[in-house]
């Protein structure tokens, strides 16, 4: 993108946030193009960019008047547009979660044979021992029921977990 086409974007969104309604179209034509590349790199997936493009696009229209004219406008639309690239990633993870919670609960007998209920024990022990093998302060980090709230939090347990997969990959091979 050369500089012409970065300052017709940040003019078209200076009349916007002064009021003229006109510059939406003229934001859409030079905005559309760069923020669907930009998010097509976010998302990864063909079809969930133009949605995605779609929500930052009206996003940045409806927070218009939050626009500071002395900043670099294309910058400004990227962030918003940055912040819908996280959520849609984030549903999308919350998505292959459920479908893999319902999946489990579908392959879970609710009444195992004898077998099963070994084979459950004996999964159950193997997890204790490795995280048997695990520090105290790491093991207090599975054991707390708190929401880690903190970034620091969330990267020690974060690490905890990362040193508990090694450890059963060690002891027990790849799940």
């Amino acid at each position: 993108m050369n500089q012409v086409e970065r300052k017709t974007i940040h003019e078209a969104m200076v009349r916007l946030a002064d009021g003229d309604r006109s510059a939406v179209r003229a934001l859409l034509d030079q905005l559309w193009p760069v923020l669907v590349l930009f998010v097509r790199r976010g998302v990864g997936h063909e079809q969930d960019a133009e949605d995605v493009a779609q929500e930052a696009f009206l996003r940045i229209c409806s927070r218009i008047a939050d626009f500071d004219q002395t900043r670099d406008g294309l910058s400004w639309a990227f962030g918003i547009a940055k912040y819908e690239v996280m959520t849609q990633r984030q549903r999308r993870r919350r998505h292959r979660e459920a479908a893999a919670a319902a999946e489990l609960a579908l392959l879970q007998d609710p009444n195992p044979t004898q077998e099963a209920a070994l084979l459950d024990r004996d999964l159950l022990r193997a997890l204790e021992h490795a995280l048997g093998t695990l520090t105290p302060e790491d093991r207090q980090l599975f054991a707390s029921s708190a929401q880690a709230h903190s970034a620091t939090v969330r990267k020690r347990r974060q690490r905890a977990l990362e040193r508990l997969r090694s450890i059963w990959r060690r002891l027990y091979g790849e799940l």
